[in-house]
């Protein structure tokens, strides 16, 4: 799914360094990443309404099985909440180019607060699992929050070390652990994943954060080597 933000991050990365191929290709190349990436983002979207509409606008109702499933821990539910959903939110602003280039402190801004928001969110999300009964998928937030913390962390440290680059590519590890909550329960919502009960939602939410974790630096890794081809085609042309 972040495949687009990559390809235009390379690009910018065969601009800063100062070797371009022939204007054409770098404009199909263009044109290829923002349909690709709009086409992500709308997908993603569509699966945030989805969930928010048929789960999570549940928790208004005092008699949903979900607010009496949180009623013991309501303060944990906001600490993790809260935040969770805002840096679910700023981070989808924060792999716009536009943005990046034209309003680059308020993209800062918005940087310092996604930290700050999986900073609080992402331990929070282990006292939530813990105090749940479905113990069984506590070891998994413990991976999910963990893998949220560490790429967060280093992007941060990329970032006020200089390098932009590493930044860039840490931080697009760190988004999709944010992803995990939709896209899991976006995909338990099928019927006959429902119908598996416990052992399908545990099997969704393994699969999800697997993913989360490899799925990144393996398009980040493509993308580079895909790169250095088109690059060694320009230089024996």
């Amino acid at each position: 799914m972040l495949r687009c933000d990559l390809t235009a991050l390379l690009q910018d990365r065969s601009a800063y360094g100062g070797t371009l191929a022939t204007v054409a290709p770098a404009s199909v190349t263009r044109r290829n990443s923002f349909q690709a990436k709009h086409a992500m983002w709308i997908v993603f979207g569509l699966m945030t309404v989805f969930v928010v509409l048929t789960r999570d606008r549940t928790l208004l109702d005092h008699n949903s099985f979900l607010r009496q499933r949180y009623a013991a821990i309501p303060w944990l539910m906001f600490a993790h909440g809260i935040p969770g959903a805002l840096a679910l939110l700023l981070g989808a602003f924060q792999f716009s180019n536009r943005l990046r280039q034209r309003h680059l402190q308020l993209h800062r801004v918005l940087g310092r607060i996604y930290v700050g928001c999986v900073a609080i969110s992402a331990p929070v999300a282990i006292a939530v699992s813990i105090s749940l009964p479905i113990m069984t998928l506590t070891m998994a937030s413990v991976i999910q929050a963990t893998g949220w913390l560490a790429t967060t962390a280093t992007g941060l440290y990329c970032v006020r070390t200089g390098r932009i680059q590493q930044h860039r590519e840490w931080m697009m590890r760190s988004y999709p652990f944010a992803m995990v909550f939709i896209v899991v329960r976006a995909i338990n919502s099928i019927p006959a994943i429902a119908r598996m009960g416990e052992i399908g939602i545990a099997s969704v939410v393994w699969s999800v954060i697997a993913t989360a974790c490899f799925l990144p630096s393996f398009v980040i890794a493509w993308q580079a080597l895909a790169a250095s081809r088109r690059t060694a085609k320009v230089r024996t042309a």
